[in-house]
Parts: structure tokens; sequence; C-alpha cells
């Protein structure tokens, strides 16, 4: 029996997450261990550890994070304390493997307690760019922290052979998002509307996550400003709004939500939406709007098209649905615009889809069993040479 842990930090990343962990819990040659963190043990983030206990995953390892400040030196100091709690939690846990999936400054902390002991890590998602946010940085940290790389697309995967990680140690495996988007039984907009009465289900809505820009100083609150002046200029269109991370600026984000959202009928803002009822969302959507991943992914699954604002998504494969436009009023109206036209609906019916075929946990699962029966306990890696041009 090997032993499995896989580390959850946010509501986006445990959504991801999860058709691998019910396919390691159920697996027969692991011992499944759950370590719940970050903003899912925080009320103000939507308490979310609470999805994770009705899905079934009650028995879980609680590691609470300083995530009181969101500035980003509360960032550099959270993922010093993470260093330190999972270094203590992997000397007692002593397991066979680190799941971690993406780029979060927590995940950080999470990667060095493993490695410093000698401990593989498993990584999802890596090879990817987003050159807006300090996640492009920390991503490519992790995949050389890493020994298992589990990418969402042949680019990625590329990527990160680039970065000297051997070929046969590098799986293209699809993205987890496209897997819940093809196999998840959603709710359709009847069921949304009434679980929040909100109506605005029942007609043209548009599903909305803004996170910040954390390369950038300040520039949040100006530029969800210069969002909501072009949501207003569709005054017949209404809006789901799923609140900001845990990054440096999200709470001028949401604060400025809430007190924006007290003058305007057609608004829905929620902390969280929970998986199964944010893809439900993004299914029966008109757009997708902000500058979140689950645009790039999730939205193209459905062919609904994503204006995509600004540069935190900068460099990341895009699917033909996806309208990049800067973070002024002016060209995100036009982008909508075009979005909502249907020559451009038209346009994407028949569109490529680059994130693989909806299979990514049971790939990744078979790797990692593959992985532990061959493996001698040491985490050596030769640095992989690209042939000379």
């Amino acid at each position: 029996m090997y032993t499995v842990c896989v580390v959850t930090a946010t509501r986006a990343e445990y959504g991801l997450l999860r058709p691998l962990l019910y396919r390691l819990r159920d697996c027969n040659k692991v011992d499944l261990r759950l370590v719940v963190t970050g903003t899912h043990l925080i009320e103000r983030f939507g308490n979310t550890q609470t999805e994770i206990i009705a899905d079934g995953f009650s028995n879980y390892e609680a590691v609470s994070l300083p995530l009181e400040d969101d500035s980003k030196r509360g960032m550099a100091v959270a993922t010093g304390v993470a260093t330190q709690k999972f270094a203590l939690l992997f000397a007692a846990m002593q397991p066979n493997v680190v799941v971690v999936l993406g780029d979060r400054f927590e995940m950080l902390g999470v990667a060095t307690a493993a490695h410093l002991q000698g401990i593989p890590i498993a990584h999802l998602c890596g090879g990817d760019v987003t050159e807006g946010a300090v996640d492009d940085a920390i991503r490519h940290c992790l995949t050389k922290l890493s020994y298992l790389h589990f990418a969402g697309c042949a680019q990625s995967a590329q990527r990160i052979i680039q970065l000297g990680e051997d070929p046969s140690r590098v799986f293209n495996v699809g993205e987890p998002g496209i897997e819940n988007c093809l196999n998840m039984d959603l709710l359709d907009a009847a069921d949304l509307a009434k679980q929040y009465d909100f109506a605005g289900f029942l007609g043209d809505y548009c599903v909305v996550t803004f996170h910040p820009v954390t390369m950038e100083n300040n520039t949040g609150a100006e530029q969800l400003s210069s969002l909501i002046r072009a949501m207003d200029s569709f005054p017949n269109m209404s809006y789901v709004i799923t609140k900001a991370n845990a990054d440096a600026g999200g709470r001028q984000i949401n604060d400025l939500w809430d007190k924006e959202a007290a003058t305007r009928s057609n608004w829905l803002v929620v902390t969280s939406l929970g998986m199964l009822r944010y893809i439900s969302s993004v299914k029966h959507a008109k757009l997708v709007l902000g500058n979140s991943s689950s645009g790039l992914v999730e939205a193209p699954a459905f062919g609904v098209p994503t204006i995509n604002i600004g540069d935190r998504q900068k460099g990341r494969m895009m699917a033909q649905s996806v309208i990049c436009c800067e973070p002024t009023a002016s060209s995100i109206c036009s982008a909508m615009a075009r979005g909502l036209s249907q020559e451009f609906r038209d346009s994407i019916r028949t569109m490529d889809l680059p994130f693989g075929d909806g299979t990514t946990s049971q790939q990744v699962m078979d790797a990692i069993v593959a992985f532990l029966k061959t493996h001698t306990g040491a985490t050596e890696k030769k640095f992989y040479d690209l042939p000379a041009r």
C-alpha cells in the first residue's frame, strides 16, 4: 500500500483534483491522505472545506495558514509558514509521493517542504504561462521541484521538457477541467435559479471572475471599475460574479464587488459557487468575463465565448473562442459585443480544443501507481538537455 498525499488550498484547485481524489480513494494500492489548507479554512473565502466534506472526504488533515494580510508581503509570509508546517506534517506522515496542482504560492511552501525531505512530487498543470501573475514563476519553480509532471496540453509538456525535465517523466494528460466538463451531471438553468433565488439564470447572463494582476502594482480596483462600466453598458444582461482569490489585492476587489452589487438587481455575487454549480453556470452562460483560467479551459469546452481581460493569463494556450482585450471599459465593451455576435458564435462551433479527452484523472493515477511500483526512493534528477540545433 502506497501513501499518496494530495494537498489542496483553493476552491478552484480542489474542483480540478476532485476526480483524481475519487480514483485514488478507491484504488486498493493507495492509502490516500488528503491535506486541506489555504482559503478552504477561512470563512471570508467561503469556508469551502464544507464542499470537500460533502463530497465524502471528511477524513483530512487541516493546515491553517495566515492569509489575513493580502499584500505581497503577506503572500511571502504565508509561503514561509506553509514550508514550516508542511515540513513537520510530511516528517510525521512519510508519504511515498505528494500531489500538487498549479501555481499557487501556498504550493511553493508545500513543495519545498517535500523536496527537501526527499519526497517525490507529482505536479499537475505545469508548463503553462501566465505572464501577468507571480504564479508564472512559481509554476516553473514547482516544475523543478517535482519528479512527475502532468501537463494539460502538448505545448505545456514541451515547456516542461525545455526546463530540463526528462521526457519519460512528462505526461500530456489533458486539463482536469475538461474532465469535469465532459463527465459531470450538470444542473440546468432552472435549478440554478431556484438554488440562488436569482432569475438572471433564466435569461441571458455572463459568468464573471476577476483576480488581481499580481505582477502589477495596485491596478485591481481601477481595472475592476472599467469592467463594471462595461457590464453596465449591457443593461439587459445579468451577471453571476464569483469573488477573487487570496492573492495580493483580492480583498479590495471583493469589497468593491459587494459595494456595487448593492445597487444592481441584475447581479449575483457569491464567494464560491462550488464546482458543480460553477461549471453548470458556465455551460448556460452567454459569455465568461474576467481573467480566470476557467475562461480558457472550461468555457471553450462548452463553446461559450470568453472575454479575457488584461495580462493575467498572457502567454497561455487559448482556444479560438477566447477574445483578449485591454482592461479598459471601451475595449471590454467591444470584446463583449463581438462575443455576443452570431457571426463569432457560428465561427467557433467546430473549433479544435487542445486540452485533452476527459480522461485526465485515470491517466494520472495510472502513472503514479506505475512509478511507485518501481521507485527506489531516490529523487535525484539529471538535467535533460535539448538536442543542439
